[in-house]
Protein backbone atom coordinates (compact mmCIF):
# COMPACT_ATOMS: atom_id res chain seq x y z
CA UNK A 1 0.00 0.00 0.00
CA UNK A 2 3.04 2.22 0.66
CA UNK A 3 4.40 1.78 -2.55
CA UNK A 4 0.64 2.60 -4.44
CA UNK A 5 0.72 5.61 -2.41
CA UNK A 6 3.62 7.04 -3.46
CA UNK A 7 2.85 5.94 -6.81
CA UNK A 8 -0.07 7.88 -6.64
CA UNK A 9 1.53 11.08 -5.97
CA UNK A 10 4.25 10.83 -8.15
CA UNK A 11 1.96 10.04 -10.79
CA UNK A 12 -0.30 12.72 -10.18
CA UNK A 13 2.25 15.48 -10.37
CA UNK A 14 4.27 14.32 -13.09
CA UNK A 15 2.25 11.91 -15.67
CA UNK A 16 1.03 12.61 -18.41
CA UNK A 17 4.98 14.98 -17.84
CA UNK A 18 15.80 27.60 -17.01
CA UNK A 19 14.07 31.30 -17.65
CA UNK A 20 11.13 30.95 -20.85
CA UNK A 21 12.33 30.29 -24.06
CA UNK A 22 9.87 32.86 -26.47
CA UNK A 23 8.84 31.80 -30.35
CA UNK A 24 11.41 32.84 -32.24
CA UNK A 25 11.65 31.91 -35.69
CA UNK A 26 10.55 35.06 -38.08
CA UNK A 27 8.90 32.88 -41.00
CA UNK A 28 8.03 29.29 -42.17
CA UNK A 29 11.91 28.69 -43.89
CA UNK A 30 13.58 30.55 -41.37
CA UNK A 31 16.23 28.34 -39.38
CA UNK A 32 15.27 27.01 -35.93
CA UNK A 33 17.25 29.00 -33.15
CA UNK A 34 19.04 25.89 -30.75
CA UNK A 35 16.66 24.04 -28.75
CA UNK A 36 16.90 24.65 -25.05
CA UNK A 37 15.24 22.51 -22.78
CA UNK A 38 13.40 24.37 -20.10
CA UNK A 39 10.47 23.72 -17.73
CA UNK A 40 8.28 26.72 -18.92
CA UNK A 41 7.98 28.16 -22.48
CA UNK A 42 6.21 31.12 -23.09
CA UNK A 43 3.66 29.10 -26.03
CA UNK A 44 2.80 26.44 -23.51
CA UNK A 45 1.97 28.98 -21.14
CA UNK A 46 -0.31 30.98 -23.50
CA UNK A 47 -1.73 27.63 -24.76
CA UNK A 48 -1.99 26.47 -21.03
CA UNK A 49 -4.58 29.73 -20.46
CA UNK A 50 -6.16 29.20 -23.90
CA UNK A 51 -7.24 25.83 -23.51
CA UNK A 52 -8.96 26.24 -19.81
CA UNK A 53 -5.58 26.85 -17.67
CA UNK A 54 -7.49 27.82 -13.78
CA UNK A 55 -10.92 26.41 -14.77
CA UNK A 56 -9.51 22.94 -15.36
CA UNK A 57 -7.45 23.29 -11.94
CA UNK A 58 -11.18 23.68 -10.38
CA UNK A 59 -13.53 21.81 -11.67
CA UNK A 60 -16.27 19.33 -12.33
CA UNK A 61 -16.29 18.03 -15.68
CA UNK A 62 -18.40 15.12 -17.13
CA UNK A 63 -17.87 13.59 -20.41
CA UNK A 64 -17.98 10.15 -23.07
CA UNK A 65 -14.94 9.33 -25.19
CA UNK A 66 -15.84 7.13 -28.02
CA UNK A 67 -13.20 5.43 -30.43
CA UNK A 68 -12.86 1.97 -32.72
CA UNK A 69 -12.95 0.26 -29.63
CA UNK A 70 -16.04 1.84 -27.62
CA UNK A 71 -16.71 4.02 -25.55
CA UNK A 72 -16.39 5.10 -21.53
CA UNK A 73 -17.50 8.06 -19.62
CA UNK A 74 -15.04 9.70 -17.09
CA UNK A 75 -15.85 12.32 -14.39
CA UNK A 76 -13.40 14.42 -12.91
CA UNK A 77 -13.28 16.93 -9.63
CA UNK A 78 -10.49 18.98 -9.21
CA UNK A 79 -9.78 21.39 -6.03
CA UNK A 80 -6.45 22.96 -6.32
CA UNK A 81 -3.80 19.73 -5.52
CA UNK A 82 -6.78 17.24 -4.37
CA UNK A 83 -8.47 15.80 -7.18
CA UNK A 84 -10.41 12.99 -8.03
CA UNK A 85 -11.14 11.20 -11.39
CA UNK A 86 -13.31 8.27 -12.09
CA UNK A 87 -13.34 6.04 -15.24
CA UNK A 88 -16.51 4.46 -16.18
CA UNK A 89 -16.27 1.52 -18.67
CA UNK A 90 -19.00 -1.07 -19.19
CA UNK A 91 -17.54 -4.27 -20.52
CA UNK A 92 -18.50 -7.71 -21.16
CA UNK A 93 -21.66 -6.53 -19.71
CA UNK A 94 -19.93 -5.56 -16.10
CA UNK A 95 -19.83 -2.26 -15.25
CA UNK A 96 -16.03 -1.15 -14.09
CA UNK A 97 -15.01 1.60 -12.36
CA UNK A 98 -11.82 2.87 -11.53
CA UNK A 99 -11.04 5.93 -8.72
CA UNK A 100 -7.87 7.49 -8.21
CA UNK A 101 -7.57 10.34 -5.79
CA UNK A 102 -4.46 11.84 -4.30
CA UNK A 103 -4.34 9.19 -1.78
CA UNK A 104 -5.93 6.12 -3.47
CA UNK A 105 -6.86 3.70 -6.65
CA UNK A 106 -10.00 1.71 -6.28
CA UNK A 107 -11.71 -0.36 -8.74
CA UNK A 108 -15.59 -1.99 -8.65
CA UNK A 109 -16.92 -4.30 -10.71
CA UNK A 110 -20.48 -3.71 -10.43
CA UNK A 111 -20.56 -1.83 -7.20
CA UNK A 112 -18.30 -4.54 -6.08
CA UNK A 113 -14.85 -3.51 -4.89
CA UNK A 114 -12.20 -5.29 -6.32
CA UNK A 115 -8.62 -6.29 -4.26
CA UNK A 116 -5.90 -4.71 -6.09
CA UNK A 117 -2.53 -6.65 -6.00
CA UNK A 118 0.78 -4.40 -6.00
CA UNK A 119 1.95 -5.83 -9.45
CA UNK A 120 -1.97 -5.30 -10.88
CA UNK A 121 -1.71 -1.58 -8.96
CA UNK A 122 0.97 -0.41 -11.66
CA UNK A 123 -1.41 -1.34 -14.62
CA UNK A 124 -4.18 0.00 -13.17
CA UNK A 125 -3.05 3.32 -12.47
CA UNK A 126 -1.69 3.62 -16.13
CA UNK A 127 -4.90 2.79 -17.19
CA UNK A 128 -6.33 5.70 -15.38
CA UNK A 129 -3.37 8.57 -16.13
CA UNK A 130 -3.14 7.31 -19.60
CA UNK A 131 -6.64 8.22 -20.10
CA UNK A 132 -6.86 11.52 -18.04
CA UNK A 133 -3.14 13.26 -19.51
CA UNK A 134 -4.62 12.97 -23.10
CA UNK A 135 -8.23 14.52 -22.12
CA UNK A 136 -7.11 17.47 -20.88
CA UNK A 137 -3.66 18.47 -22.88
CA UNK A 138 -1.69 20.96 -22.75
CA UNK A 139 -2.81 21.40 -18.80
CA UNK A 140 0.23 19.25 -17.93
CA UNK A 141 3.02 20.34 -19.65
CA UNK A 142 3.80 22.67 -16.73
CA UNK A 143 3.86 19.64 -14.53
CA UNK A 144 6.98 19.51 -12.18
CA UNK A 145 9.91 16.86 -14.15
CA UNK A 146 8.45 17.70 -17.56
CA UNK A 147 10.79 20.01 -19.75
CA UNK A 148 10.47 21.47 -23.00
CA UNK A 149 12.31 22.54 -26.49
CA UNK A 150 11.52 24.84 -28.63
CA UNK A 151 12.06 23.66 -32.19
CA UNK A 152 11.26 26.77 -34.20
CA UNK A 153 8.42 26.83 -36.93
CA UNK A 154 7.30 23.84 -39.39
CA UNK A 155 4.99 24.23 -41.85
CA UNK A 156 1.98 21.38 -42.21
CA UNK A 157 -0.11 21.75 -45.23
CA UNK A 158 1.16 25.17 -45.71
CA UNK A 159 0.84 26.65 -42.59
CA UNK A 160 3.17 27.32 -40.02
CA UNK A 161 3.31 25.71 -36.59
CA UNK A 162 5.48 26.03 -33.55
CA UNK A 163 6.90 22.40 -32.69
CA UNK A 164 7.81 21.82 -28.97
CA UNK A 165 9.36 18.76 -27.73
CA UNK A 166 9.13 17.58 -24.45
CA UNK A 167 10.41 14.91 -22.35
CA UNK A 168 10.37 13.81 -18.90
CA UNK A 169 12.49 13.57 -15.96
CA UNK A 170 13.96 9.94 -15.65
CA UNK A 171 11.74 7.59 -13.23
CA UNK A 172 9.09 10.54 -12.90
CA UNK A 173 6.50 8.33 -13.86
CA UNK A 174 5.25 4.74 -15.87
CA UNK A 175 5.09 6.68 -19.16
CA UNK A 176 8.97 8.77 -18.08
CA UNK A 177 11.28 7.49 -20.90
CA UNK A 178 8.36 8.17 -23.99
CA UNK A 179 9.15 11.76 -26.05
CA UNK A 180 6.06 14.16 -27.00
CA UNK A 181 6.04 16.69 -29.49
CA UNK A 182 3.65 19.28 -29.37
CA UNK A 183 2.76 21.80 -32.72
CA UNK A 184 0.84 24.95 -31.82
CA UNK A 185 -0.40 27.90 -33.11
CA UNK A 186 1.45 30.41 -33.12
CA UNK A 187 -0.53 33.55 -33.03
CA UNK A 188 -2.91 31.96 -31.09
CA UNK A 189 -1.10 29.58 -29.20
CA UNK A 190 -4.13 26.43 -29.42
CA UNK A 191 -2.98 22.86 -29.68
CA UNK A 192 -3.23 21.88 -32.97
CA UNK A 193 -1.49 18.24 -32.68
CA UNK A 194 0.46 16.17 -30.91
CA UNK A 195 2.97 12.66 -31.27
CA UNK A 196 4.10 10.60 -28.91
CA UNK A 197 6.38 7.24 -29.01
CA UNK A 198 6.02 4.21 -26.12
CA UNK A 199 7.07 0.97 -24.90
CA UNK A 200 10.80 1.63 -25.89
CA UNK A 201 9.76 2.66 -29.31
CA UNK A 202 7.92 -0.24 -30.28
CA UNK A 203 4.79 2.17 -30.33
CA UNK A 204 4.22 5.90 -32.78
CA UNK A 205 0.98 7.88 -32.32
CA UNK A 206 0.17 11.42 -34.05
CA UNK A 207 -3.05 13.03 -33.47
CA UNK A 208 -4.51 15.58 -35.24
CA UNK A 209 -7.16 17.31 -33.67
CA UNK A 210 -10.29 19.28 -34.92
CA UNK A 211 -14.35 20.01 -33.75
CA UNK A 212 -12.64 22.34 -31.07
CA UNK A 213 -15.29 24.04 -28.82
CA UNK A 214 -15.94 25.49 -25.50
CA UNK A 215 -17.70 24.24 -22.61
CA UNK A 216 -17.34 26.47 -19.35
CA UNK A 217 -14.27 28.06 -20.15
CA UNK A 218 -12.48 24.86 -21.28
CA UNK A 219 -11.57 23.95 -24.81
CA UNK A 220 -12.48 20.26 -26.03
CA UNK A 221 -11.42 18.90 -29.02
CA UNK A 222 -11.86 15.51 -31.35
CA UNK A 223 -8.83 13.97 -32.76
CA UNK A 224 -8.12 11.69 -35.50
CA UNK A 225 -5.40 9.15 -34.46
CA UNK A 226 -2.35 7.58 -36.70
CA UNK A 227 0.02 5.45 -35.80
CA UNK A 228 2.68 2.74 -35.70
CA UNK A 229 3.84 -0.72 -34.02
CA UNK A 230 6.63 -2.40 -34.65
CA UNK A 231 8.97 -4.67 -32.81
CA UNK A 232 12.26 -3.05 -33.47
CA UNK A 233 12.10 -0.77 -31.14
CA UNK A 234 13.24 1.57 -34.04
CA UNK A 235 10.30 4.46 -33.96
CA UNK A 236 11.00 7.82 -32.45
CA UNK A 237 8.62 10.49 -31.91
CA UNK A 238 11.32 12.74 -33.92
CA UNK A 239 10.36 10.81 -37.15
CA UNK A 240 6.79 12.49 -37.05
CA UNK A 241 7.01 15.11 -40.20
CA UNK A 242 4.54 16.45 -42.64
CA UNK A 243 6.00 13.93 -45.11
CA UNK A 244 6.89 11.27 -42.76
CA UNK A 245 3.06 11.38 -41.32
CA UNK A 246 1.58 11.19 -44.79
CA UNK A 247 2.98 8.68 -45.82
CA UNK A 248 4.06 6.29 -42.59
CA UNK A 249 1.25 6.75 -40.78
CA UNK A 250 -2.40 5.23 -41.25
CA UNK A 251 -5.40 6.17 -39.49
CA UNK A 252 -5.81 3.84 -36.76
CA UNK A 253 -9.19 5.91 -35.38
CA UNK A 254 -10.92 8.83 -34.33
CA UNK A 255 -11.50 9.95 -30.60
CA UNK A 256 -14.50 12.02 -29.82
CA UNK A 257 -15.85 13.84 -27.03
CA UNK A 258 -19.73 14.07 -26.34
CA UNK A 259 -21.99 14.72 -23.47
CA UNK A 260 -19.37 16.93 -21.74
CA UNK A 261 -20.64 19.36 -19.26
CA UNK A 262 -18.51 21.33 -16.60
CA UNK A 263 -19.39 22.79 -13.53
Amino acid sequence: MLRLLAMLALTGATFACAEPNDAVAASPDSEPAPAVKAERLDVVDRAIALHGGDRVSDAEISLTISSKSGSFDVETRRDGESFEHRIIEVKDGVERVHRQTNSELTLTEDGENVEISEDESARRLSYVNQRMYFLFLPYKLNDPGVFKEDLGLETWDGRALQKVRVSFQPESSAGASSEYMYWFDPETSRLEQFAYDYSGGTGLRFRRLFNYREVGGVLFYDAENYGLNEKSGDLSVNLVTPEYAADELPLVSTITLSAIEVN
